[in-house]
């Protein structure tokens, strides 16, 4: 069904349409280029580091949340121009594992028919949280299967079996994806309680149960400690973004999302099961076969969840306690898993007879009327209600009058599956491609899928590439995780564990970035790139690929004049006095400036410079374009919350002209602003920056090797002071100068190491934070699971003997 609704809209790999809107062509599509280089052996950097993006950052967290399932691998069947293809494949088979999972789960809740079962999984497979969320942040996907397996360890916890599998289940789907299978988690225990309630057994046993159902997770957590708890300790490090302020949506629009053909682009609750799976579930309140017990339990559990989902502090804790900005109702896929297994109760006592299937009818009609007025209902849903239910109840109605004649009815059975199987194919079809065509309208496409424009730039960038001598700057034209795509090694990120320490020293130079600060952007400055070591650096002329050299230190540099005991101070009052004191150089002129501000609310400002020098401006947090009076215009930030959302980078505007006036105008678009009181304007001078390149390339290292992350620097005799690496200092990194190890020191966001004795040789490692703390864990879980496991057989021999 999904890959269907694909061709019909003609979307990727089936059209021309992109699917990568918002966060999946930026950022996941790029990490899984990534993870393919890191899998055939061809990135800078390995599972533990990234050398590519933001100059040198941890990996291993990233690899935890984006790509922990172990279908994620799959993507190094493929090609690597067939990312954006590998991508949808998981993709489709992560919804086809969810539906698998949900009807093997039912089965094994109680008995029924094993043809109902099979619809109630396709129906949970494309609900509506899988096709408008999930769908486009494919380790999300990892918790719609999760869900239904957890179904599973709460049966076996009530059934007091398979405690090595329970624990290797929970194992593999907080690997998987931490983030869903913490929702996944509590719909689980949710689950436990109500089957227990409505279960005939004991309190003691119920007890039991609950006790055994938390140990199986408990356990299964701790043998993921190793990349859960560097997760943890990364999140803390990491940029932090506004939180997001919730509101429950009208009861009307909240309904309407359990209907087909509505779309809410994340704003409301995607909880559309289809027709037959929502129109089974209301006939368990009516079905006189299931017991009043269970029918009180799962009525409560049902509306309680949906309650929890609309409440604000319990939609804080269904999201971790951390309000999201994008989709607000990310849990939305344990209501539907409840509403499919309460349609399978309903089911598997005895299919519902013609009072249940009037009764969930009616309650089905009540929805319809009380969701008439919501926006989000698209063309034709009430046909596509009315058609699919109408078909439901006539073909369960057929059913029950054929089971009670004699005679054979396997084929009138069969004919009904087919028919009910069409109507939940056609409906959910429907309802993915009116999803899918409503979030093009509403979302931007991000990236386009890889083509001939995306082999030249990546083929110009390897051709170019020199790493460790030196960087090449793929930039960020395209997506802001363009150095994983394309490859290279800059300065973008486009990551929510992108360390806050990395976001400030970048801002503080000069650095611009979108995303409520989590996807960092290049910056296309001579001094910048002397800094980091930038010796090459990819520009689209025209869309195709200009690669310009240029020379730079080393990526390890020796400061003889700091002082041996502290490096320098390097808080800096602008952006250009903070890349003179990492450069260890002056090389700009920041002059006074006067401001005029006109009625349209465009800025001109005007200072005086060294003629032949080059003006730069640097206005964070605005959004607009500059130039020099009578110049090319230069974008600034988008104007898009700027400020929030996205931060200017420093821009180019030219070079001073012989009168030394330097005359610049701001246009502010729609969201004036006022004149920046100082330090806007940098006037930078060629020959000072050639002067201090060459010093540092004097003295700097001479001989640089890195491997997956490390790093290892050979320096020149009689080195003294500090070896300064172009690399963001960050939680995790060790090194060994003179055969003394240490922490480095922060010398400005970058890494530093006092040399004495005349050391010649340095030695630097990273190991994720909490790594170690995180392998004890898992090695003590492991135990702990043999060893109950191992108490348990023994005890049960005991009993048989």
């Amino acid at each position: 069904m999904f890959v269907a609704s694909g061709i019909i809209r003609g979307t990727y790999p089936f059209g021309s349409l992109s699917r990568s809107t918002n966060d999946l062509g930026t950022q996941y599509v790029p990490f899984f280029a990534h993870l393919w280089d890191v899998l055939h052996g061809q990135a800078q950097g390995d599972l533990l580091f990234n050398w590519q993006s933001a100059f040198g950052v941890g990996f291993w967290a990233d690899l935890g949340v984006d790509l922990g399932s172990p279908l994620s691998l799959l993507v190094g069947l493929f090609p690597r121009d067939r990312v954006d293809l590998a991508v949808f494949v998981i993709t489709t088979l992560k919804l086809s594992l969810a539906a698998a999972a949900m009807a093997y789960a039912l089965l094994r809740m109680r008995p029924g028919p094993r043809w109902v079962a099979a619809m109630l999984g396709i129906s949970y497979g494309v609900c509506g949280w899988a096709l408008d969320d999930g769908s486009y942040v494919p380790m999300w996907l990892d918790g719609l299967i999760a869900l239904p397996m957890f179904f599973l360890v709460a049966e076996w916890s009530l059934r007091r079996t398979n405690r090595i599998l329970s624990v290797l289940v929970v194992a593999v789907f907080w690997l998987s994806n931490f983030y869903t299978a913490y929702m996944a988690t509590f719909a689980g225990g949710i689950y436990l309680i109500a089957r227990l309630l409505s279960s005939d057994l004991s309190w003691s046993l119920r007890l039991r149960s609950l006790v055994r159902h938390g140990v199986s997770f408990a356990l299964g957590m701790g043998l993921i400690a190793p990349i859960l708890l560097p997760i943890v300790l990364t999140n803390r490090a990491a940029t932090p973004s506004p939180s997001g302020i919730f509101h429950p949506s009208a009861i009307d629009v909240f309904l309407s999302r359990l209907l087909p053909l509505t779309e809410g682009v994340g704003k409301t609750a995607s909880l559309y099961v289809g027709t037959l799976a929502l129109l089974l579930a209301l006939t368990m309140p009516f079905n006189r076969f299931v017991p009043w017990r269970s029918k009180i339990v799962w009525v409560i559990t049902i509306v309680g969840v949906a309650l929890t989902i609309r409440w604000g502090p319990t939609q804080q804790f269904w999201h971790a306690f951390d309000t999201p900005n994008g989709s607000q109702y990310r849990e939305a896929f344990v209501l539907c898993g409840l509403l499919v297994a309460v349609a399978w109760i309903s089911v598997a006592h005895k299919l519902p007879g013609p009072l249940a299937l009037l009764g969930g009818g009616a309650l089905l009609a009540v929805i319809a009327y009380v969701s008439d007025g919501s926006p989000l209902l698209k063309e034709h849903w009430l046909t596509a209600l009315g058609v699919s239910g109408a078909v439901a109840l006539v073909a369960f109605g057929t059913i029950w009058l054929l089971r009670r004649k004699p005679g054979p009815r396997r084929l009138p059975v069969a004919a009904a599956f087919g028919v009910l199987l069409a109507v939940v194919a056609l409906e959910a079809t429907w309802s993915a491609v009116v999803t899918d065509e409503y979030r093009g309208k509403m979302l931007s496409v991000s990236a386009a899928a890889w083509g001939d424009p995306q082999t030249a730039q990546y083929n110009a960038v390897r051709a170019a590439g020199d790493w460790p001598t030196y960087r090449t700057e793929p930039g960020t034209a395209t997506v802001p995780n363009d150095p994983m795509l394309l490859g290279g090694q800059g300065a973008g990120l486009y990551s929510s564990l992108l360390p806050y320490s990395v976001n400030q020293m970048m801002t503080s130079l000069g650095f611009g970035w979108s995303g409520y600060g989590r996807a960092s952007r290049t910056l296309d400055n001579p001094v910048t790139d002397a800094i980091f070591s930038v010796g090459r650096r990819m520009r689209l002329i025209g869309g195709n690929p200009d690669v310009s050299k240029a020379t730079v230190p080393p990526l390890v540099t020796v400061r003889r004049r700091l002082d041996p005991a502290v490096p320098v101070d390097t808080n800096a009052p602008n952006a250009y006095l903070a890349q003179e004191r990492l450069l260890g150089s002056t090389v700009y002129e920041v002059p006074d400036y006067k401001g005029t501000r006109f009625a349209t609310g465009d800025v001109k400002l005007v200072a005086a410079c060294a003629p032949t020098s080059t003006a730069y401006l640097f206005m964070p947090r605005v959004g607009g374009r500059a130039r020099l009076s009578g110049g090319d215009w230069r974008e600034l930030s988008s104007t898009r919350r700027p400020g929030i959302n996205t931060s200017s980078a420093m821009v180019k505007l030219g070079t001073v002209p012989k009168s030394g006036t330097v005359l610049i105008e701001v246009n502010f678009g729609e969201d004036p602003q006022g004149i920046p009181p100082h330090n806007a304007i940098g006037c930078l001078s060629p020959p000072a920056l050639e002067k201090a390149v060459t010093a540092l390339r004097t003295t700097g290292a001479t001989d640089v090797q890195a491997g997956g992350h490390s790093l290892r620097a050979t320096l020149p005799a009689g080195s003294k002071g500090w070896a300064v690496i172009g690399v963001p200092k960050i939680d995790g990194w060790s090194c060994n100068a003179g055969g003394k190890d240490q922490a480095p020191n922060d010398f400005g966001g970058l890494m530093a190491v006092p040399l004495t004795n005349g050391t010649t040789h340095l030695a630097c490692t990273y190991t994720p934070p909490g790594l170690r703390r995180g392998l004890a864990i898992a090695a003590a879980a492991a135990a702990l699971t043999l060893a109950i496991t191992g108490l348990g057989a023994a005890r049960r021999r005991r009993r048989t003997s």
